[in-house]
C-alpha cells in the first residue's frame, strides 16, 4: 500500500488509510468507516468526472450493482456519483487475488479449480439476477479469501466501456478474457462472462490463458478464429470449461448449469505454499488496451503494443497467372497445315486460348500491382504502398468500415479534409469514402473472410468509436 501527496484524507465519510492501486477509472483507496469498517474506494478520475455523460452512466450502473448480493461478491457499501469526483465504496476483502496467487504458488490442484469454479458460478448467478454483466471478468478481478473466490469491480465495467468508447475508442478489457461477441461488437450479455470464466478455470489450472500470449491483435484472432487450449481436467469439469469457451454464446453454459454440473461451491482453501504478507482488495491497474493509463503510477507497466498489421498477398495471383499464361501458349494454333485440316478445331484451340489469355491478364495485374500494407495501432492507420508510407491519426477519421462485395472487399475510410490526399492509395470512392486496402483479393473464400474477421476484430479494438461495422 503506497501514499501520495495529491491522495485526498477524507472521501465522503471514509478516512483514507492509503493507496492500494490505480486502475482504468482511477485510484483505488483502502478507507475506514465512522465505525471503523474497513472499505475500498474507487475515486474517478479527473478526465471522466468532467463528463456528465459517464456521470449519469455511472449512477445508474451503481443502482444495479447496489442490488447484487450473494457470498460470493464484493457489496457496495455506499457511493456518491454527483460528488466533484465520483466515487464508489466496496467492501474490503483481504486476500490475494486469483492472478497474483497463481503467480507466486503456481496453479491450483483440480480440486481447488472446481471449487473456483462453483464458487465463480453462483458469483455470476448473483450479479446477472440483478441484471448487470461484469464485462470484465480476470484473475486480477478475483480475491481469494478464506470464505471462497470474491468478484470485485461488477456494475461500473458497462459505464467504463462506453465512456471510453466515445471517448477514445478504447475498449475495456484484458485480450485473453474476452469473448468474441466483446472483439467483433456483435452484442454483449450474461453469456459474455461465462466465456471470461472458461478462460479464468484454464489460467488457474494451467498457469497461462486458452489462448496463449502475444500482442493484442494477434490474442483478439486468435479467440475469434482458433480453438482454445484447454489443459486435461478431471470428470465434468474439462466439458464445463469446454462449452464456456464456445465461439456461439448459445453453446455456454448457465452459472446454473455449472452448478448442476459441479455441484455446490466447496469450501475454498488457497494456495499454502509461501507467499508474501497481502492485504490486497483491488487488481494491478485495469488494463485500458491498447492505450497505456493516462497517470500510471512508476510501479505499473503499461502493456507494449505492437499493432496489427496486414498486407496484400501476390504469391496466389502469380502462381494462377504463370499456370494460365502456359495454357494460353499450349492451345495456340501453331500448325498450318493442322488449320487447314481441321479448321473446327483451331478454331476452338484459338477461343480457348483466347480465354487463358483473358485469365492471363487479370491475374497477372494482380501479381504486379505494388504491394500493400496496412497497420493499426493506437495512434491511428498507416498505408505502405509503392515505397511511399502515410499515417493517419484516428482524430483524422470520420469513418471506417469493410465495405464493397463479399468477394472484394475493401477497408474503406471517410477522413478529414487535410488528410484526404495524403495516403497513397487510389483515388477510387465508394460513398464518398476512400478505398484504401484490398482485404484479400484474389485469396480463397475462407482465407478473406479470415481477414475480414480479423481486420474487423483489429477495428474495433483499435478504433471502435468510428467503426462503422454494418458490413
Amino acid at each position: 500500500m503506497t501514499t501520495h501527496p495529491q491522495d485526498p484524507a477524507v472521501v465522503g465519510s471514509f478516512a483514507i488509510q492509503g493507496r492500494l492501486g490505480r486502475g482504468a477509472m482511477g485510484a483505488v483507496y483502502l478507507a475506514r468507516s465512522p465505525g471503523g469498517r474497513l472499505v475500498a474506494v474507487k475515486v474517478v478520475r479527473d478526465e471522466l468526472a468532467g463528463d456528465s455523460a459517464f456521470r449519469a452512466r455511472f449512477a445508474r450502473e451503481i443502482d444495479a450493482a447496489r442490488k447484487v448480493s450473494g457470498a460470493f461478491t464484493a457489496a457496495v457499501v455506499d457511493a456518491d456519483p454527483d460528488a466533484d469526483r465520483p466515487w464508489l465504496a466496496t467492501e474490503y476483502l483481504p486476500g490475494p487475488t486469483l492472478q497474483k496467487a497463481i503467480e507466486t504458488s503456481g496453479p491450483l490442484a483440480p480440486a481447488g479449480v472446481q471449487a473456483l469454479a462453483s464458487g465463480l458460478a453462483e458469483a455470476l448467478m448473483a450479479i446477472h439476477a440483478s441484471g448487470v454483466v461484469h464485462r470484465d471478468l480476470k484473475p486480477s478481478n478475483i480475491v481469494l479469501t478464506d470464505n471462497g473466490p470474491r468478484v470485485i469491480d461488477f456494475g461500473i465495467a458497462r459505464a467504463l466501456e462506453e465512456a471510453s468508447l466515445t471517448a477514445t475508442g478504447m475498449v475495456i478489457g484484458t485480450p485473453g478474457y474476452l469473448s468474441p461477441e466483446q472483439i467483433t461488437g456483435t452484442g454483449i450479455g450474461p453469456e459474455s462472462d461465462l466465456f471470461a470464466l472458461g478462460a479464468v478455470l484454464v489460467f488457474a489450472a494451467s498457469g497461462r490463458g486458452p489462448f496463449a500470449t502475444g500482442s493484442p491483435a494477434s490474442m483478439l484472432h486468435r479467440i475469434v478464429n482458433e480453438q482454445p487450449h484447454i489443459p486435461p481436467l478431471p470428470g465434468p469439469l474439462h466439458d464445463v470449461v469446454r462449452r464456456c469457451l464456445a465461439r456461439d454464446p448459445a453453446h455456454r453454459p448457465s452459472p446454473l448449469e455449472i452448478l448442476h454440473l459441479l455441484g455446490p461451491p466447496a469450501v475454498f482453501n488457497p494456495p499454502t505454499r509461501p507467499m508474501q504478507p497481502t492485504t490486497q482488495v483491488a487488481p494491478p491497474p485495469t488494463k485500458v488496451l491498447p492505450h497505456p493509463p493516462i497517470q500510471a503510477e512508476p510501479a505499473v507497466v503499461a502493456p507494449q503494443v505492437v499493432g496489427a498489421t496486414f498486407a496484400t498477398s501476390r504469391m496466389r495471383p502469380a502462381v494462377f497467372a504463370a499456370i494460365t499464361t502456359f495454357f494460353c501458349l499450349a492451345f495456340v494454333p501453331g500448325d498450318p497445315q493442322l488449320q487447314a485440316l481441321h479448321p473446327a478445331l483451331s478454331t476452338l484451340s484459338g477461343l480457348v486460348s483466347l480465354t487463358f489469355l483473358y485469365f492471363a491478364i487479370r491475374h497477372w495485374i494482380l501479381a504486379l500491382r505494388p504491394k500493400v500494407v496496412l497497420r493499426l495501432s493506437p495512434q491511428g492507420l498507416t498505408i505502405d504502398r509503392a515505397y511511399r508510407e502515410a499515417t493517419v491519426p484516428w482524430s483524422g477519421v470520420i469513418r471506417i468500415r469493410v465495405g464493397g462485395d463479399s468477394k472484394r472487399p475493401w477497408l474503406i475510410a471517410w477522413l478529414e479534409p487535410p488528410y484526404q490526399n495524403q495516403l497513397p492509395v487510389s483515388n477510387r470512392r465508394h460513398h464518398g469514402g476512400l478505398r484504401i486496402y484490398p482485404v484479400a483479393h484474389g485469396a480463397p473464400q475462407t482465407r478473406r473472410q479470415t481477414q475480414v474477421n480479423e481486420l474487423r476484430a483489429a477495428l474495433n479494438w483499435y478504433a471502435g468509436h468510428r467503426h462503422d461495422n454494418s458490413y
